[in-house]
Protein backbone atom coordinates (compact mmCIF):
# COMPACT_ATOMS: atom_id res chain seq x y z
CA UNK A 1 0.00 0.00 0.00
CA UNK A 2 3.27 2.16 -0.24
CA UNK A 3 4.22 5.09 0.92
CA UNK A 4 0.58 5.62 2.88
CA UNK A 5 1.16 3.00 4.68
CA UNK A 6 4.70 3.81 5.26
CA UNK A 7 3.91 6.99 7.04
CA UNK A 8 1.15 5.40 9.50
CA UNK A 9 3.95 3.46 10.83
CA UNK A 10 6.19 6.14 11.45
CA UNK A 11 4.08 7.53 13.23
CA UNK A 12 2.70 5.19 15.62
CA UNK A 13 4.16 6.99 18.75
CA UNK A 14 1.68 9.65 20.12
CA UNK A 15 4.75 11.67 21.83
CA UNK A 16 6.25 12.27 18.05
CA UNK A 17 3.39 13.55 16.62
CA UNK A 18 2.77 15.86 19.80
CA UNK A 19 5.92 16.93 19.41
CA UNK A 20 5.52 18.23 16.06
CA UNK A 21 4.46 21.56 15.51
CA UNK A 22 0.92 22.40 13.79
CA UNK A 23 3.25 23.94 10.28
CA UNK A 24 5.15 20.63 10.60
CA UNK A 25 1.52 18.27 11.31
CA UNK A 26 0.24 19.98 8.38
CA UNK A 27 2.86 19.01 5.92
CA UNK A 28 2.95 15.74 6.77
CA UNK A 29 -1.10 15.99 6.28
CA UNK A 30 -0.65 17.38 3.07
CA UNK A 31 2.03 14.92 1.57
CA UNK A 32 -0.20 12.35 2.92
CA UNK A 33 -3.44 14.54 1.19
CA UNK A 34 -5.17 13.82 4.00
CA UNK A 35 -5.97 16.40 6.77
CA UNK A 36 -4.07 17.13 10.15
CA UNK A 37 -6.91 15.52 11.89
CA UNK A 38 -7.22 12.35 10.26
CA UNK A 39 -3.61 12.01 10.74
CA UNK A 40 -4.05 12.81 14.53
CA UNK A 41 -6.82 10.57 14.38
CA UNK A 42 -5.42 7.67 12.87
CA UNK A 43 -2.17 7.99 14.82
CA UNK A 44 -4.28 8.51 18.28
CA UNK A 45 -5.88 4.76 17.02
CA UNK A 46 -2.79 3.08 17.21
CA UNK A 47 -3.92 1.26 14.12
CA UNK A 48 -3.78 1.21 10.22
CA UNK A 49 -5.54 -0.86 8.07
CA UNK A 50 -4.21 -3.94 8.24
CA UNK A 51 -7.49 -5.58 7.86
CA UNK A 52 -7.64 -4.75 4.00
CA UNK A 53 -5.25 -6.95 2.53
CA UNK A 54 -7.10 -9.50 4.31
CA UNK A 55 -10.03 -8.38 3.26
CA UNK A 56 -9.15 -7.79 -0.65
CA UNK A 57 -7.56 -11.82 -0.54
CA UNK A 58 -11.12 -12.73 0.88
CA UNK A 59 -12.74 -11.43 -1.71
CA UNK A 60 -10.75 -12.08 -4.89
CA UNK A 61 -9.13 -8.99 -5.36
CA UNK A 62 -5.20 -9.03 -6.14
CA UNK A 63 -3.85 -6.52 -3.94
CA UNK A 64 -0.49 -6.33 -5.89
CA UNK A 65 -2.47 -5.72 -9.00
CA UNK A 66 -4.51 -2.79 -7.53
CA UNK A 67 -1.72 -1.10 -6.60
CA UNK A 68 -0.03 -1.21 -9.97
CA UNK A 69 -3.13 -0.10 -11.79
CA UNK A 70 -5.06 1.86 -9.25
CA UNK A 71 -2.74 3.30 -6.63
CA UNK A 72 -4.80 6.37 -6.17
CA UNK A 73 -8.04 3.77 -5.30
CA UNK A 74 -5.95 1.81 -2.95
CA UNK A 75 -4.79 4.52 -1.02
CA UNK A 76 -7.94 6.05 -0.34
CA UNK A 77 -9.34 2.07 0.63
CA UNK A 78 -6.55 2.50 3.21
CA UNK A 79 -7.34 5.95 4.54
CA UNK A 80 -10.98 4.28 4.94
CA UNK A 81 -10.05 1.41 6.45
CA UNK A 82 -7.51 2.76 8.86
CA UNK A 83 -10.49 5.00 10.23
CA UNK A 84 -12.78 2.42 10.26
CA UNK A 85 -15.15 2.08 13.35
CA UNK A 86 -15.79 -1.89 12.64
CA UNK A 87 -12.28 -3.07 12.61
CA UNK A 88 -13.36 -5.79 15.65
CA UNK A 89 -16.20 -6.71 13.00
CA UNK A 90 -13.94 -6.92 10.51
CA UNK A 91 -11.74 -9.02 12.31
CA UNK A 92 -14.16 -11.02 13.44
CA UNK A 93 -15.59 -11.95 9.92
CA UNK A 94 -12.04 -12.25 8.46
CA UNK A 95 -11.40 -15.08 11.10
CA UNK A 96 -14.42 -16.45 10.47
CA UNK A 97 -14.13 -16.81 6.64
CA UNK A 98 -17.28 -14.64 6.34
CA UNK A 99 -16.20 -11.71 5.56
CA UNK A 100 -16.38 -11.81 1.41
CA UNK A 101 -20.27 -12.54 2.17
CA UNK A 102 -21.22 -9.85 5.28
CA UNK A 103 -19.05 -6.89 4.23
CA UNK A 104 -21.96 -4.77 2.69
CA UNK A 105 -23.01 -4.85 6.43
CA UNK A 106 -20.00 -3.23 7.79
CA UNK A 107 -17.37 -2.43 5.39
CA UNK A 108 -17.37 0.96 4.56
CA UNK A 109 -15.58 0.09 1.53
CA UNK A 110 -17.59 -2.32 0.60
CA UNK A 111 -18.96 0.11 -2.95
CA UNK A 112 -15.24 0.76 -3.75
CA UNK A 113 -14.61 -3.20 -3.15
CA UNK A 114 -17.87 -3.76 -5.29
CA UNK A 115 -15.94 -1.53 -8.19
CA UNK A 116 -12.78 -3.40 -8.65
CA UNK A 117 -14.49 -6.35 -8.73
CA UNK A 118 -16.89 -5.59 -11.87
CA UNK A 119 -14.22 -3.43 -13.35
CA UNK A 120 -13.30 -5.17 -16.58
CA UNK A 121 -9.78 -6.56 -16.93
CA UNK A 122 -7.95 -4.80 -18.67
CA UNK A 123 -5.49 -7.35 -19.90
CA UNK A 124 -8.66 -9.49 -21.42
CA UNK A 125 -9.49 -6.27 -22.97
CA UNK A 126 -6.55 -5.95 -24.60
CA UNK A 127 -6.20 -9.63 -25.65
CA UNK A 128 -10.12 -8.74 -27.64
CA UNK A 129 -8.65 -5.76 -29.45
CA UNK A 130 -5.43 -7.17 -30.71
CA UNK A 131 -2.71 -5.44 -31.65
CA UNK A 132 -2.91 -2.28 -32.51
CA UNK A 133 -1.53 -0.06 -34.75
CA UNK A 134 -1.75 3.27 -34.35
Amino acid sequence: MGRFSEWLGRLRDTADLRALGAAELDSIAHDLRISSTELETLTFRGHGADELSGLLKAVGIDETITARKEPSVLRDMTLVCALCAEKSRCNRELEAGTAAQHLHEYCANSYTIDALQTKPKSDAMDLARGPSCC
